[in-house]
């Protein structure tokens, strides 16, 4: 049901977007004022964009309102389930028509105003919903009804932490491969449960005190980090789907907006859904398979320096199989002390003949 109301905005923002032409005026932020007429029509929002301003947005009977649950209402009454739902700390996209207009506020100010050409709710602003271990509440923006995405924000705006997901893997579609909704029922009610007992692989609001410590270090040169947990198909054989999920956390070094992606590679049974473990899709013993890994991984002159790292590093869940090769990436410190991390990257074809060919994924176009 989601997926088709995202569908059904995605159809309507193609359909509109034409019309909005791109001298069209971006209206984005959080409603501070909602105006209406004496028979209690929507005519006109305030809403406070990013660097703290003030705009007005102005409606007409031409404006398409999109209210935050899409449904099959006719144009009055999608009208009106956007005014129920236009309230004060939601957030709004506008695209506007260009001219500038005036707008009267609550407080008698006069704003400059855009006529609305469309119109959608993005979100809701929920103010000191979090509060931080020395006593300093945070907002936090929740992005869209049906997303999982938030912002974390000081009451001046400021944002110290934005949270993606965590997504997948029925939320993915990559490329040419083969998607979660080419499992049975089965097989997919299996893997959702597998990674929703596995859970976060990170504390969250571990690192919101991080964000908050860094910004309080950093001052004006502080920049918002992501966090995000995300699982997507990486392959599949006759009997096998592997899921590669990426984890990206903020580094708070000298350098401000450095962030690490941890790879963590999972393969299941693609008719019962059950996980297997990476040593099982060999047919040579742990021992064999371990080195011949390494040794792809490994295949350059000079690299002894790093072997003894790798071999310690390396588990089973740290290896993400693809069409045409198997990869890991290590944080930093773990291989080395490199800001970034360490990647490693070895040819499937220098290791599927110690797999069993149902486990050799298949390449793609």
């Amino acid at each position: 049901m989601k997926k088709k109301r995202y569908l059904i905005l995605l159809l309507a923002l193609l359909l509109l977007l034409p019309a909005c032409g791109r001298e069209n005026h971006r209206v984005e932020g959080t409603v501070t004022q909602v105006q209406t007429s004496e028979s209690g029509e929507l005519t006109a929002f305030v809403v406070q964009v990013r660097g703290g301003e003030e705009t007005g947005v102005l409606l007409d009977e031409s404006t398409d309102a999109i209210p935050a649950e899409p449904g099959g209402w006719t144009t009055s009454g999608m009208r009106a389930e956007f005014q129920k739902d236009l309230q004060l700390d939601v957030t709004v996209f506008a695209s506007c028509l260009p001219k500038k207009q005036k707008l009267t506020a609550g407080d008698g100010r006069e704003l400059t105003a855009y006529q609305a050409d469309y119109i959608t709710i993005t979100g809701r602003l929920n103010r000191g919903a979090v509060t931080l271990k020395d006593g300093t509440a945070v907002d936090v923006l929740e992005e869209g009804y049906y997303s999982t995405s938030r912002t974390y924000r000081l009451p001046d705006g400021t944002e110290l932490l934005w949270v993606r997901g965590p997504s997948g893997p029925e939320n993915h579609f990559v490329g040419s491969l083969e998607s979660f909704n080419d499992l049975n029922q089965q097989a997919q009610k299996r893997i959702s449960a597998w990674y929703e007992e596995r859970g976060l692989l990170y504390d969250e609001g571990a690192e919101l005190e991080k964000a908050y410590a860094a910004w309080q270090k950093s001052g004006e040169d502080f920049r918002c980090s992501m966090v995000e947990q995300d699982v997507s198909p990486s392959a599949s054989s006759g009997k096998v789907m592997y899921f590669h999920t990426s984890l990206t956390l903020p580094l708070y070094q000298d350098e401000a907006g450095i962030s690490c992606a941890l790879s963590l590679g999972d393969a299941f049974d693609r008719e019962t859904g059950e996980h297997l473990e990476l040593w099982d899709l060999f047919r040579c013993p742990e021992a064999e398979a371990r080195q011949a890994i390494i040794d792809a991984c490994l295949d350059w002159a000079g690299s002894g320096d790093i072997r003894a790292g790798l071999e310690a590093a390396l588990t089973p869940e740290r290896v993400v199989v693809s069409s045409d090769s198997l990869y890991m990436h290590f944080e930093p410190g773990v291989i080395s002390e490199d800001p970034t991390g360490y990647a490693f990257n070895a040819d499937m074809g220098t290791l599927k003949d110690l797999m069993y060919d149902w486990a050799v994924p298949v390449k793609q176009d």
